[in-house]
């Protein structure tokens, strides 16, 4: 069974509006190397039959996609919630179809599964974050913090300013998978449920 990591930046929590996806890394559990997509690799000039980034974020897609319909497991932390739902809204958004039908093993859900506690977060759970997920099963703490004006600057920024931010959100998406890679190790083998459940279907494959 072919299993990644992968995790999405984007500019907005909604896959309409001002949800544009901007970053996605892809780390095969087989190689341990992150594939980095970015919407800035993609250069268009101006037109005026074309939106600001129009063209850009569905060459992103596409490639994102393509790559992503090679695996049978894709791995990632809120991506139930999150990520998966997300990449179906803008193919959806951008007319593009839909192919992909994997299992998920979704490292938050996971987390919680196991019973393990953290800080109460501000509604009096146990905070399933990735920092604090890495920090409670002593993973090197690589999570760092994008805040709203990495956003604003990778979209309306001057060109070097688009770039700085462009640099620093991929930075951090790469951090997460690597992360989120050695999440996953760890936590499979506390999720016995599970552990089993995929063990069988590689078992099949």
């Amino acid at each position: 069974m072919k299993s990644a990591v992968f995790d999405i930046e984007t500019t907005s929590l909604s896959g309409v509006g001002g949800g544009i996806l901007l970053c996605v890394c892809v780390r095969p559990i087989a190689t341990g190397r992150t594939r980095t997509f970015r919407i800035d690799s993609y250069k268009y000039e101006p037109s005026p039959d074309f939106g600001i980034f129009e063209r850009q974020e569905k060459d992103l897609l596409q490639e994102v996609l393509g790559e992503l319909e090679k695996y049978d497991l894709l791995i990632g932390h809120n991506i139930d919630n999150f990520d998966v739902n997300f990449l179906k809204t803008r193919a959806y958004r951008m007319g593009l179809p839909w192919m992909l039908a994997p299992l998920t093993y979704d490292t938050m859900k996971a987390f919680r599964r196991t019973g393990y506690r953290t800080v109460l977060n501000a509604v009096g759970k146990p905070s399933a974050g990735m920092a604090m997920v890495s920090d409670f099963l002593g993973i090197d703490q690589l999570k760092t913090a994008i805040y709203p004006v990495d956003w604003w600057q990778a979209v309306w920024g001057n060109e070097r300013k688009r770039l700085d931010a462009i640099n620093e959100i991929v930075d951090h998406c790469q951090r997460d998978v690597r992360c989120n890679a050695q999440m996953y190790e760890i936590l499979l083998k506390a999720d016995t449920v599970s552990y089993t459940h995929l063990r069988a279907h590689e078992t099949r494959g």
